[in-house]
């Protein structure tokens, strides 16, 4: 076991704390949403997704423990494999697992998605010296401490990070992302990440990459290097995401109260699954589905449908959106529609309206609209 417990300094830098391998135990559950914050479950929780794009969130003996663990940042690498075509996956949530050491009942954390981390430097987005953030930066306020928890953060209906795969050159030279979770207000020791117990996945770095926010120790906003135990090193941790090629985006118009989220891969010709929330009255439901490529561009896009006229999408007028007919609805839905037959690797975009009981079917009488969902087929 005495291996176990050696911290390797594996670039120069001023001596870190030393670090310890605390003892798991009684490992609880919660959730994390931005609208209800954090919430005490019992037994596993909600899997956000519906894929599973990594996930290292088993059984562990030990967490990781240093002194003090406020402000210091450990970074991650996950690896995402090339499965579509956009070369992108979108993450609607995350999961990872800690222990707190008994000394703060609540503390605030930051959690960081960066596109790309490479072992010993880290990711590009860091510039020694500076408060410099990640790609996808949150701030998670209320996670409970005083124990072992693990917690999954929703990240859907708004909040949704996209990251390259390591087929995508923006994931770097290793085709590595990366994660962290900061926390910046705890006052307490032994305050960190489970170690993954079992093989390392694909494309894993041995070692977690060391940024001091606080100066207590490199310096404010220095990395010290990265860290290992003598052997392979991963911190468990978890990403779900939407099927493979399936994008979310958003808008903020007054009648943007809709959320449309893909139950699975959406396929030339196949049932298209999805479900809508936010249904707020009854009224008639429509699936919008709009070939790209109409003098638009190649990026997710939604229709700005505020009312009072205007197109149904930006790229084109009414004439070049497909309406499909999902009936009269009084609350959130499940659905299915056969995916109209388009050119074999199209953009396509899709999006949900619903319209009064009476009226024509046009976009100055939109009653709400839903995000946008951007595909590739």
């Amino acid at each position: 076991m005495s291996s176990l417990l050696l911290l390797i300094l594996t670039t120069a830098a001023q001596q870190a704390p030393v670090p310890t391998l605390q003892p798991v135990s009684n490992l609880r559950y919660g959730t994390y949403d931005f609208d209800q914050g954090f919430t005490a479950t019992n037994g596993a929780n909600r899997t956000i997704g519906p894929d599973v794009l990594y996930d290292l969130t088993g059984s562990s003996a030990y967490f990781y423990g240093a002194i003090p663990g406020d402000k210091q940042e450990w970074v991650d690498s996950a690896w995402l494999p090339n499965r579509g075509l956009s070369g992108q996956e979108q993450v609607n949530g995350v999961a990872w697992n800690y222990c707190e050491g008994g000394y703060t009942a609540y503390f605030d954390a930051y959690l960081s998605l960066y596109t790309d981390t490479v072992a010993c430097i880290g990711p590009s987005a860091w510039i020694p010296g500076v408060p410099s953030f990640a790609d996808c930066f949150y701030r998670i306020d209320g996670l409970p401490g005083a124990g072992c928890w693990n917690v999954t953060v929703d990240l859907s209906g708004g909040f949704e990070c996209t990251l390259p795969d390591s087929s995508n050159p923006q994931s770097g030279a290793q085709g590595s992302v990366g994660w962290s979770v900061t926390s910046i207000n705890a006052n307490s020791a032994y305050l960190g990440p489970f170690i993954n117990a079992g093989p390392p996945p694909p494309g894993s770095q041995p070692t977690f990459d060391w940024r001091d926010w606080s100066g207590a120790f490199f310096g404010a906003y220095v990395s010290g290097g990265c860290f290992n135990f003598g052997m392979h090193t991963d911190f468990q941790f978890a990403l779900y995401g939407a099927p493979v090629d399936v994008q979310s985006c958003f808008g903020s118009n007054p009648l943007d109260t809709l959320v449309f989220e893909a139950a699975g891969a959406v396929e030339n010709g196949l049932p298209f699954n999805f479900k809508v929330t936010g249904v707020g009255g009854t009224g008639r439901f429509y699936l919008l589905c709009q070939p790209d490529g109409i003098g638009g561009t190649d990026v997710c896009d939604q229709a700005t449908m505020a009312g009072g006229g205007g197109a149904f999408t930006r790229q084109v007028a009414l004439s070049g959106v497909r309406l499909h007919s999902l009936g009269v609805r009084s609350a959130n839905f499940n659905a299915s529609v056969a995916v109209p037959a388009n050119p074999v690797d199209s953009h396509v975009l899709f999006q949900v309206a619903c319209f009064p009981l009476t009226g024509p079917i046009k976009p100055s009488n939109v009653a709400a609209a839903s995000n946008g969902i951007d595909t590739t087929l």
